[in-house]
């Protein structure tokens, strides 16, 4: 069975796994009082700890009794958790809270997803992520045109650590290996704390993390997958400053189940909108050094189409769509 069955049937096995879901409490305004948001990658990772400030906030600015709880379904590169939320009962008692790319990419990528685009329904977007390259800090390589002149030296020798195919840092990495002519060889990961762990002992030549999990660690960045050099990084140049215009961005948020009552839908985005104003996630966002702007359901949903429309775009350029 090839990789990518095997994360479809990954996702088929999460769905079975559900309890027989029953129909919620609900508050006055028809929003259940209990609300999952189901992470799609695993404790500790960036996404983890952005949505555990979050379901706060959001339960706060919901107001009255409600209670909002983060469930970790990690797995397949982020298509068993998106498989959950997309399978849910569609009234707004389970949402999907992460990146983009479990809708937008990784079903032209996976034969036998139970999901497809569309499948969930922007309610706010909450956070983008700013990627690096980065490398072990006793890497021979000392700059982005080192690193990739090795990967064309030595095609298929160098690894690279990701998050898994069609995430973010692996499609930035696909995007480059291509504009530079290297061939370089990608190690998908479910932990992004082991994948930090190998990049640091050698074991990979470089990975794709966020910068919020290399912060505090001894990797050194090469590049910024960024519009700008960010603030916490200003001696990191862009990719696009050096000469590789690479457009996949690390952004998601709130979407809900395919269905949702348009009145719950917009007592959500309203309160997820209110969320994100909140001092705790801010801080959060400042802390990690990641990027918190709010999109309401429109601007969010048409970034996600725009992204969706390029996956399809690339993803048959590099003959990996299905």
């Amino acid at each position: 069975m090839t990789t990518r069955r095997i994360l479809g049937a990954a996702a088929m096995a999460a769905i079975a796994a559900l309890p027989m879901a029953t129909p919620p409490a609900l508050a006055q305004d028809g929003v259940p009082r209990t609300i999952t948001l189901i992470v799609p990658f695993s404790a500790g990772s960036v996404v983890d700890i952005m949505a555990r400030p979050f379901a706060e906030a959001l339960r706060a600015s919901l107001g009255g009794s409600a209670n909002v709880v983060v469930l970790n379904r990690d797995g397949g590169g982020g298509a068993v958790g998106a498989a959950a939320a997309a399978s849910a009962r569609p009234d707004g008692a389970t949402l999907y809270f992460g990146p983009s790319g479990m809708l937008t990419t990784l079903p032209f990528m996976v034969p036998g997803l139970p999901y497809a685009w569309g499948a969930l329904q922007p309610v706010c977007q909450t956070f983008e992520n700013i990627f690096v390259v980065a490398v072990p800090a006793k890497s021979p390589h000392r700059t982005l045109g080192d690193l990739l002149a090795a990967g064309r030296a030595r095609p298929e020798q160098l690894t690279w650590g990701d998050a898994g195919p069609g995430t973010v840092g692996n499609l930035v990495a696909l995007e480059l290996a291509k504009r530079a002519g290297a061939r370089m060889t990608p190690v998908p990961y479910r932990s992004s704390p082991q994948m930090i762990l190998d990049t640091q002992s050698g074991a990979l030549a470089f990975s794709m993390p966020t910068y919020a999990t290399i912060r505090g660690t001894d990797l050194r960045p090469l590049a910024v997958v960024a519009d700008d050099r960010q603030p916490s990084l200003p001696e990191v140049p862009t990719l696009k400053e050096l000469g590789f215009p690479v457009d996949w961005r690390g952004f998601g948020g709130i979407m809900a189940p395919r269905g949702t009552p348009e009145p719950v839908l917009r007592r959500l985005e309203a309160a997820c909108l209110e969320a994100m104003r909140s001092e705790a996630y801010r801080a959060m966002a400042s802390n990690t050094g990641q990027i918190a702007p709010p999109l309401d359901a429109a601007a969010f949903g048409s970034r996600l189409e725009a992204e969706h429309r390029g996956a399809a775009s690339f993803l048959r350029e590099m003959n990996l769509a299905r």
